[in-house]
């Protein structure tokens, strides 16, 4: 099954999926472009800079990209170097951050990265024929 055509996409069924990435993204970050701002300059109010959390992550073909999230925790909640899932209660978790994390307005930077073409939405774009 792996090795089937059924993953391969041609070059027209790739670029439709890269403009529909590209629309929607724009779509949701001018429409959410407030909710960004007000989220950024909570964060900023609360703790301080950096307001966006860079972790690196491996995409298609094996690129490696930083993924952009709003920083819902302490800027030394993993200052041994050593990531950790986050728990119930987690006291790394700081007051804007359990409230972005609660309404996803934290994953809304990860728009900048479907806009660069590091991420998609998931799913296809398909293009159907009309069969008489």
């Amino acid at each position: 099954m792996v090795f089937s055509d059924g993953f391969s996409r041609t070059d027209f069924q790739k670029l439709l999926k890269r403009a529909f990435d590209i629309c929607v993204s724009g779509g949701v970050l001018a429409a959410t472009l407030p909710v960004i701002v007000l989220g950024a300059l909570a964060i900023w109010l609360e703790t301080g800079r950096p307001v966006l959390y860079r972790q690196k992550r491996v995409g298609e073909s094996g690129q490696v990209f930083e993924i952009l999230k709003f920083r819902s925790m302490r800027i030394d909640a993993e200052k041994d170097g050593v990531a950790r899932w986050a728990k119930k209660n987690d006291d790394r978790i700081t007051r804007v951050g359990k409230f972005l994390r609660l309404t996803r307005v934290d994953e809304l930077p990860q728009l900048i990265n479907v806009m660069r073409g590091n991420m998609s939405f998931v799913g296809r774009v398909r293009t159907s024929t009309v069969r008489a």
